[in-house]
């Protein structure tokens, strides 16, 4: 694709650039095209200034087709290579077309001069034919994808040393919701009592406020009157934790508390100083005309004087003293004027009553002057009227204006945190507006109002450190959840990356880091990229190493302190170092805490000796992001729009900074200039270009240097602004190439007024978008587009529907108008139109149809409705579609567990947990699985005995024979805990598939059954554990477990505007517009929190019987809330519009809209300038367009707008629009293409001669006609089942650690195959056991892994004598290294790797020393090092050799059958079973014997290791000195028993490679024995020739046994019994023998 001027210039690889992408504007192609010229250009911004990066010479054999010499030496490649390139994005499937992309561009890169065929393309900078296939290589490992991912990859080498043992996969959204729920669950389960506080900090809450969270948590339970509230204020808090924390940080002291005076300097931090200043000043001077007025005029108005404690006195007072010039006390001064001229009972209204009357208020606070009416004199009386009446209505008018209002609630805002008293005043005044007591009272004061009454700045305070510490608890038991889980979610990623780049203290430091260095380290600034927190932790070390005193306790650890931060800020050096350039997609997305973390990569990185000087710039790598901030909807992520601005700003302010500063950049051959751009694929001096590159635009596109200036053919020229913008490195992409011409600038009309500064809530306010044009493509720029409206009548209603069930409704006819009804009805009748290609029909306002022309038809999958939230619509469009039958599917249904299908499967699992429930045998007998009538249902459950098993009882009573057997099924696998084969046998054997015939409601069956598929396998098969975690999904509130479902390839997709992103279609309906679906508080108010990044606050409500007080943080966080979420609902009608190629339908019409003949639609206007909804602010957008445009004459707008003059919003009226005429002339915009808008108004527009709207069955009708296919298939006779096919294989995957558990108990194999049990104890003893540690903070295991580790990197290779091996080797076999198994540099890097910190390292080294010692000097060690023993001399090994072995069983013709109502049904029957195994053998020595070549698997043992730390001769000891290889002792035998399996598949799967070698005519090496290395002796003890016969026979065996029970139907558990009582100690590891429910044990 050729490339426009600004996309060219967002190829600059000198500057830092980011990219202004509207919609459509190519942004990915751009970005793709910057990947590769970081990739291609060798001399850019990052390779001049920044230090090459470690890179392998080569990449490892095998890995390429190319031959060597078409390769390059990648260390000498002066381009970025990928590894150093992070390209990020929002989502895993942008990411995932990102690096797609990137594949298909690099595969088409071939040497040769410039050409571009869109086949290949040739480029010079390509000297050899296989560097695109090392690029395409290494692509594979780059890191492309989303920021939580690329946050994970970066942390997961450091993953021990950041502290965190847990598992490296992220948990699920299922499993994190339960986790939520539990943490929710066992904050309120903590006794508040001094003695117990151990319980919460056992539960995770940190000690230090283990006390103060309690109280808090007791605290909010009494503010919301109950704990159901409070915890609905929690649950909201928690999936805020991002902006929270974002919040918190700028009114916190460094105790962590809030500070009233921050607080307080943060909410005014919202309203502009000038704007109140100038507020203050214009209302000064009225207040000060209205008080001399007053003087004038005393004699008449204050015969008797002006007393000092009225309000014209205070009024006087404050004109006379003028506003102060501090924000909050020139709102303070305001507040007070507020108090002396509005009446008390409107004072906090949206519109108090300001001058009653044109008077001053007179109440319990005298106004001080009399009424004029009192004035005898009639002209006297005039003239003091309408002088008082001028004046008080300019002061009221001006608290009227937009900014007065706005200033209004910070005045109101301010009277509740002030608690001062008006000048003036009287030490009896009396405030009319209330402050609660705190602590609050258990009830109000007898007749007192709640509306009266409001929290004090103190009470605001207290009720957030509430919030605050409630929320430090909730992580930390949450964190303890997932410690005990062994699982982490994305919080935790970015938790441990920020400790990894030290954007704060690292919380395995917290431990032994003095605090001052805590809080050092917690100060990072808002230039986040720097590192000066660091080196004022490290100036404090400093001081405290000058002045021991200081340091107190920590003066023993000072040094380890400093080694550690000094380690860690050389890794974090070390680690900025591999990346030098970022592209950031969808930067308008980022959180506040992903773009800190980033720029943690951005600063300074480490430098080697001949690297590049230091450059002088803030940030090191080249950086580029791209977005839109029109396109910022995803606040409810915790997405925050302003740091897009803020990086943008900063980010030209850098490259200005660089162009002056770093001369490298300047230097000849420039990189940078002042008034042009490089084009890195043009300014090489190898720019061999073909003749054809040259012709096809006059080579305007092969310049080297583009011209800020520069600008398309087809667009403006840009202005001196944007000019500027493009040197400092924004540059705009705004040639849309998606949507058609006509529609895009019709389009472009909305957002300029959409997107107005008049619309703003906030005027400095830093989330809002601006409008910008965009211009059409070249060959689209000709095309009109078509735009239409869906505007349903909303009239109708006068008569009641039928009451016949069989007879369909028509939304249109009887019964009250139903707008979602109506809505779907049309959108359906359209598509079918679209879908057939047939024309429509719009009515003229005289009563004529005119019939519009046909259109070619559109296929199902090029339409796209887009829903503005998720309500019932998305339900009810996609039932009017499939009633036409139109394949239709929505992305996401909502709520999985309140669906049918789903809710049916639960209550199955319900019942199977507790068959005793009366409820729970109701819920599944009214099922369709068994579908009893009331009558039955009664018989079934009236005479049921108490505590009998309603279970036992239903298999009694079902209906027939079949249902009895599956009934009986559902007992039998719910016995043996199959709780996943009796759901999935119950979906294929019962009529709930019947019942639900849709494809949406067969994935919601797949998705449960997945759901407890996969708690099964985490937490174990129980019924009863899993019915209450699938329970607590379901009343886990609005954060329940979502249905997801696939839609079929050629379906209209049906989603949410915020599913849209980043998609297109060539038809795109809007629906549901005029709704307030989306924009209204509701959910807000009612959870009683809201969360925005600049602040947090609840709505307390103390008493249950009584509204809430008012609450000066909840209505300010409130109004921003309602600003932000009125400026994303128009972001949000952005995104939604722009997603159109070539037509966009409106859909909605407001209540009461009518068709009135001679007139046409009459259209009902409301707007609500708070938060309007999407249909209005497009209708007020079409009127203040046709206003521009000098209209008069437009029906958008109102009869009384005159266009000669400024039309402001009006907020009620009618329209009227005449379909016929707005379809000639819509009045859209002023430039050609589109003209007309088409409006369609009822469903006889979709009529014609040829159509007919067949009637589509009543839900009564499907009923009854599945009720008759039910009943016909019970009588169908049953057919005999057919012979099985005959399968010769199958094949079994089977991991090598499993032979050893079935070969001692198939019992336990059963359990954790079949039964989907997890090696756990069902429930686990409480007290942990450490028994098995034997050393701190190490056990057997981790000491066996150090161990290996040591030998695996340590181990000498003496390699062959000659030149050459007796038989060939791989080349890493035979390479000599010296034996350095005993050196402590590298048991170092071993302990640094697998060593917890809290782990004893000097008793583990001691250990290790002397383990080692007895290896090094046994039979190994002296292999090792060259020597011969036992004839053997060592040519070649291999440490960790990875394995795969298939092994073939005979299965003597195995039956699979599948359980039916009617008996087993035969499906195949298997001769051969394929067991695939795989593993890593510990050690593999090839060795020479008399010219003999021998290879033989070694595996390392680490036995009673803690022995070595005292004289033994027992165990494995009494075989110490024997320096043959045959078992010496009983406890050798033993060790050799208890691993034959494992030795018997290493010898098997060598001698599989053996016997390969030699049917290929290769020389193969005679396979040993394997050996057994004692670690404890250092002996080789090789198992004797009939031990090991006998092993693999029993192998074969046990592989038999395996394929049996995993291939067979029918393996039920007691096939396997349990162990005898002599076989019992086998029992005393295993897991289902354990804990304080044992499920399983020894027979007696």
């Amino acid at each position: 694709m050729q490339l426009n001027t600004a996309q060219r210039l967002a190829l600059n690889l000198d500057s830092h650039i980011v990219v202004d992408a509207g919609a459509g504007t190519g942004k990915t192609s751009t970005i793709i095209d910057r990947v590769i010229e970081h990739y291609l250009t060798e001399d850019q911004r990052a390779t001049r200034i920044l230090p090459m990066p470690d890179r392998p010479s080569k990449l490892k054999g095998g890995l390429l087709m190319a031959p060597s010499s078409e390769t390059i030496d990648l260390r000498k490649w002066r381009g970025l290579l990928p590894g150093e390139v992070v390209l990020l994005t929002f989502t895993n499937r942008a990411s995932d077309e990102m690096r797609d992309r990137l594949r298909k561009r690099i595969s088409r890169l071939k040497p040769g001069p410039i050409s571009d065929d869109g086949i290949t393309r040739t480029d010079p900078r390509i000297r050899h034919q296989g560097f695109n296939e090392q690029l395409l290589t290494l692509l594979e490992d780059a890191p492309i994808g989303t920021i939580d991912s690329f946050f994970n990859q970066l942390i997961s080498p450091y993953r021990a040393y950041l502290g965190d043992f847990n598992s490296k996969d992220v948990i699920s959204d299922t499993n994190r919701i339960l986790l939520v729920e539990s943490a929710i669950n066992t904050l309120w389960r903590l006794p508040n009592s001094f003695n117990l506080i151990g319980n919460a900090v056992d539960a995770g809450i940190p000690s230090e406020i283990a006390t103060q969270v309690l109280d808090a948590r007791d605290n909010i339970s009494k503010h919301y009157s109950s704990r159901r509230s409070a915890t609905n204020v929690l649950r909201s808090l928690v999936h805020k934790s991002v902006f929270i924390e974002e919040s918190t940080r700028q009114i916190t002291n460094k105790d962590g508390t809030i500070d009233q005076n921050l607080l307080r300097k943060r909410i005014i931090s919202s309203l502009d100083q000038k704007e109140v200043s100038d507020f203050s000043e214009e209302i000064c001077i009225l207040v000060k005309e209205y008080c001399d007025f007053i003087k004038e005029n005393v004699t008449v108005l204050a015969p008797d004087g002006v007393f000092s404690d009225t309000r014209i006195s205070c009024l006087d007072y404050l004109s006379e003293s003028k506003p102060p010039s501090d924000k909050w006390e020139k709102l303070v001064w305001l507040s007070h004027l507020l108090l002396c001229i509005s009446s008390n009972a409107s004072i906090m209204s949206d519109k108090p009553v300001i001058f009653p009357n044109s008077k001053l208020p007179s109440d319990s606070w005298e106004s001080g002057i009399r009424s004029y009416a009192k004035i005898k004199d009639k002209t006297t009386k005039e003239v003091v009227k309408i002088g008082m009446n001028n004046i008080s209505s300019q002061i009221r008018d001006l608290w009227y204006t937009k900014i007065g209002k706005l200033i209004l609630h910070f005045t109101q805002v301010t009277l509740m945190l002030d608690n001062s008293k008006p000048p003036m005043t009287s030490e009896n005044w009396k405030n009319p507006l209330n402050t609660l007591q705190y602590p609050l009272p258990s009830r109000l004061p007898d007749n007192s109002k709640i509306n009266q009454f409001h929290f004090s700045l103190e009470a605001e305070v207290n009720n957030l450190d509430n919030l605050k510490l409630v929320h430090d608890g909730f992580i930390g038991i949450l964190n303890k959840l997932k410690k005990n889980e062994e699982t982490h979610d994305y919080e935790d990623v970015q938790r441990l990356t920020g400790d990894l780049l030290l954007a704060n203290c690292p919380d395995i430091c917290r431990t032994f880091y003095p605090q001052t260095i805590q809080d050092a380290l917690d100060s990072l600034n808002s230039e986040t990229w720097r590192d000066d927190h660091i080196i004022q932790a490290f100036d404090i070390l400093e001081k405290l190493d000058e002045n021991p005193n200081m340091a107190g306790n920590d003066l023993e650890n000072l040094t380890i302190i400093r080694t550690d931060l000094t380690q860690r800020f050389d890794l974090l050096k070390q680690i900025r170092r591999r990346y030098r350039a970022f592209i950031i997609d969808e930067a308008q997305d980022n959180s506040p805490l992903q773009w800190r973390l980033l720029s943690r990569l951005w600063g300074e990185r480490n430098i080697e000796e001949n690297d590049p000087e230091v450059p002088n710039t803030p940030w090191q790598p080249t950086i580029c992001y791209v977005g839109d901030v029109k396109q910022s909807i995803y606040a409810f992520r915790q997405a925050e729009v302003t740091g897009f601005l803020e990086y943008s700003e900063i980010l030209r302010n850098i490259n200005v900074h660089e162009f002056f500063s770093v001369k490298e950049l300047t230097r000849k051959p420039p990189l940078r200039k002042m008034n042009s751009s490089r084009d890195p694929r043009n300014s090489y001096n190898l720019n061999v270009i073909k003749a054809i590159e040259v012709t096809e635009d006059g080579g305007r596109s092969l310049i080297p240097w583009i011209p800020f200036d520069l600008s398309d053919p087809h667009l403006p020229i840009p202005s001196a602004e944007e000019v500027e913008y493009r040197k400092q490195g924004l540059i705009r992409l705004q040639v849309n190439y998606r949507t058609d011409g006509g529609l895009l600038n019709v389009m472009n009309n909305w957002w300029t007024d959409i997107f107005d500064k008049r619309h703003r809530h906030f005027p400095n306010g830093n989330f809002y978008a601006h409008p910008q044009p965009l211009f059409p493509s070249k060959d689209k720029k000709n095309i009109s587009g078509s735009l239409e409206w869906i505007c349903p009548l909303g009239s109708g209603g006068e008569m009641n529907p039928s009451t016949d069930l069989r007879e369909p409704l028509d939304p249109f006819g009887p019964g009250k108008p139903d707008s979602i009804e109506r809505q779907s009805m049309m959108i359906s009748l359209r598509i079918k139109k679209l879908i057939e290609g047939e024309s429509v029909k719009i009515l003229s306002s005289e009563g004529d149809w005119v019939e519009l022309p046909k259109e070619d038809p559109v296929d199902p999958s090029d339409i796209m409705i887009l829903l503005p939230s998720r309500s019932k619509i998305r339900d009810v469009i996609i039932r009017h579609l499939h009633n036409l039958g139109i394949p239709a599917q929505a992305d996401r249904e909502g709520g999985l567990l309140d669906r049918p299908a789903a809710h049916t499967i639960e209550g199955l699992l319900q019942f199977i947990a507790r068959p005793f429930s009366r409820h729970h045998a109701s819920w599944v007998a009214r099922s369709t699985l068994i579908g009893f009538n009331d009558a039955k249902l009664q018989e079934y459950l009236l005479n049921s005995k108490k505590e009998e098993n309603l279970l036992f009882r239903l298999r009694d009573f079902t209906i027939n024979e079949r249902q009895k057997e599956l009934v009986q099924r559902w007992i039998d696998l719910s016995s043996e805990g199959r709780i996943v084969d009796l759901l999935e046998e119950t979906v294929d054997r019962s009529d709930i598939l019947i019942s639900f015939p849709d494809t949406v409601s067969r994935q919601d069956i797949e998705q449960i059954i997945d759901i407890v598929r996969n708690l099964s396998n985490e937490v174990g098969g129980d019924s009863i554990i899993l019915a209450d975690k699938i329970r607590d999904l379901r009343e886990s509130g609005g954060n329940s477990v979502e249905a997801v479902t696939i839609p079929p390839s050629d379906a209209v997709r049906v989603m949410t505007i915020h599913g849209s992103k980043g998609l297109q279609a060539k038809v795109v309906i809007l629906a549901d517009l005029f709704s307030g679906r989306q924009t209204n508080m509701t959910m807000d108010d009612r959870n009683r929190l809201i969360v925005s990044p600049e602040l947090f606050a609840g709505n307390p409500k103390p008493w249950s019987n009584e509204a809430s007080p008012s609450s000066a943080l909840w209505k300010h966080v409130r109004k921003i809330h309602q600003a932000r979420k009125s400026a994303e609902s128009r972001r949000l009608l952005y995104v939604g519009a722009t997603r159109a190629q070539h037509k966009l339908i409106v859909v909605g019409s407001t209540k009461g809209t009518k068709w009135e003949d001679g007139e046409g639609i009459i259209f009902p206007w409301k707007y609500s300038e708070s938060l309007p909804q999407l249909g209005e602010m497009w209708i007020e957008s079409l009127r203040q367009g046709s206003a521009k445009r000098k209209e008069q004459d437009s029906p958008w707008l109102d009869p009384s707008d005159d266009v000669l003059e400024e039309v402001n919003i009006r907020t009620r009226g009618n329209r009227v629009f005449n379909p016929n005429l707005l379809l000639s002339s819509g009045f859209l915009s002023n430039s050609n293409g589109l003209e007309g808008l088409t409006i369609l108004h009822h469903p006889d527009c979709f009529k014609s001669s040829k159509s007919n709207f067949s009637s589509t069955n009543t839900p009564l009708i499907k009923i009854e006609n599945l009720d008759n296919y039910a009943k016909k298939s019970v009588l169908q006779q049953n057919k005999p089942f057919s012979s099985p096919r005959i399968d010769k294989f199958a094949r079994l995957n089977i991991a090598p650690s499993r032979i050893p558990i079935i070969e001692k108990c198939p019992r336990r194999h059963w359990y954790e195959t079949i039964g989907g049990l997890s090696p756990k104890p069902i429930i686990p003893i409480s007290k942990s056991n450490k028994s098995e540690e034997f050393l701190r903070g190490v056990d057997a295991a981790l000491f066996g892994t150090i161990v290996h580790r040591i030998i695996e990197i340590g181990i000498g290779n003496p390699g062959p004598e000659g030149k050459n091996s007796t038989t060939p080797l791989p080349e890493s076999w035979i390479q000599k290294t010296n034996n350095s198994i005993d050196s402590n540099e590298i048991h170092n890097i071993v302990f640094d790797e697998l060593l917890p910190l809290d782990a004893n390292r000097e008793k583990t080294s001691e250990l290790v020393n002397l383990m080692i010692n007895k290896i090094k000097s046994g039979p190994l060690g002296k292999l090792s090092r060259g020597e011969i023993f036992d004839g053997h001399r060592v040519e070649g090994l291999r440490t960790e050799m990875p394995f795969n072995i298939t092994k073939t069983i005979q299965l003597n013709s195995l039956i699979r059958s599948r359980w039916t109502p009617d008996g087993y049904e035969p499906l195949s029957k298997i001769e051969f079973a394929n067991i695939e195994m795989s593993g890593l053998i510990d050690l593999v020595l090839c060795t020479v014997n008399n010219g003999e070549s021998n290879i033989r698997p070694i595996d390392i043992k680490t036995e009673e290791a803690k022995k070595l730390f005292y004289d033994s001769n027992d165990g494995l000891f009494e075989a110490s000195g024997e320096i043959n290889t045959q078992p010496n002792c009983q406890a050798e035998i033993d060790i050799l028993m208890e691993h034959r399996m494992q030795q018997a598949l290493y010898y098997s799967a060598l001698q599989s490679l053996e016997n390969e070698r030699s049917k290929s005519g290769y020389p193969s090496r005679q396979v040993l024995s394997p050996a057994i290395l004692v670690g404890v002796t250092g002996r080789m003890v090789v198992y004797p020739d009939d031990m090991l016969a006998n092993a693999l026979n029993d192998l074969e065996e046990n592989l038999s046994l395996a394929a049996e029970m995993s291939l067979g139907s029918n393996a039920l558990l007691s096939n396997y019994p349990r162990l005898s009582n002599d076989q019992s100690q086998i029992c005393e590891k295993c897991p289902f023998s354990q804990g304080e429910l044992p499920i399983c044990g020894p027979l007696n």
